[in-house]
């Protein structure tokens, strides 16, 4: 199943943008994990007590959730297909942005921050991010933060794989921030639909 046809009958009805992201990510069932419903409490709950959040901040994104990437032009596929988690809390977003901002020296040591493809520092990348509400594991530096935060993340995956290659995560200063991001993916879509 995928909710692909309710998003495109919504953009023929002149539903909002804002408002198909609003109903599509925060609170339609995620369409990977019908069938899955313990498996998916199971999940959120191990990411709500390692982060010590409410499992309410946490919330499913990407092919998981509408079974299609907006994004990559493609079906959620079970097995091969990443679980993309998005956390959405204030509280947590500040504490790993002061735990990076310490590791980093304020941002100084960029020898830490991982290479794009093209061998350049993704330092600036994972600023960028941040300056839009996003915490991005994936550009975040070497260190213990993401030492621990990849452990956690490995041990998931590796106890769900039976529906996901990988569990990842991104944390969200907001809930306005977390529909921008999915705004963009959204956009990418109906451009390349023509709708």
């Amino acid at each position: 199943m995928n909710y692909l046809q309710f998003i495109k009958q919504d953009l023929q009805n002149s539903v909002t943008p804002k408002d198909l992201i609003r109903k599509t990510y925060l609170t339609y069932p995620a369409a990977a994990l019908l069938g899955y419903e313990n498996q998916q409490y199971e999940i959120l709950k191990e990411i709500s007590k390692n982060f010590e959040i409410p499992i309410s901040s946490i919330q499913i994104a990407g092919s998981a959730k509408i079974g299609y990437s907006l994004h990559k032009d493609r079906e959620f596929n079970q097995g091969q297909s990443d679980l993309d988690i998005a956390i959405i809390d204030q509280n947590l977003f500040v504490k790993y942005m002061e735990k990076i901002f310490s590791e980093t020296r304020a941002y100084s040591n960029r020898s830490r921050f991982p290479l794009n493809k093209d061998g350049v520092s993704r330092a600036d990348e994972f600023i960028s991010y941040l300056s839009r509400g996003i915490f991005n594991a994936k550009a975040m530096p070497s260190g213990e933060t993401r030492k621990q935060w990849n452990k956690f993340f490995g041990m998931l995956s590796k106890k769900h794989s039976n529906i996901f290659k990988h569990i990842n995560a991104v944390i969200y200063l907001s809930e306005e921030f977390f529909e921008v991001k999915q705004l963009s993916a959204l956009k990418v879509y109906r451009e390349r639909e023509g709708i």
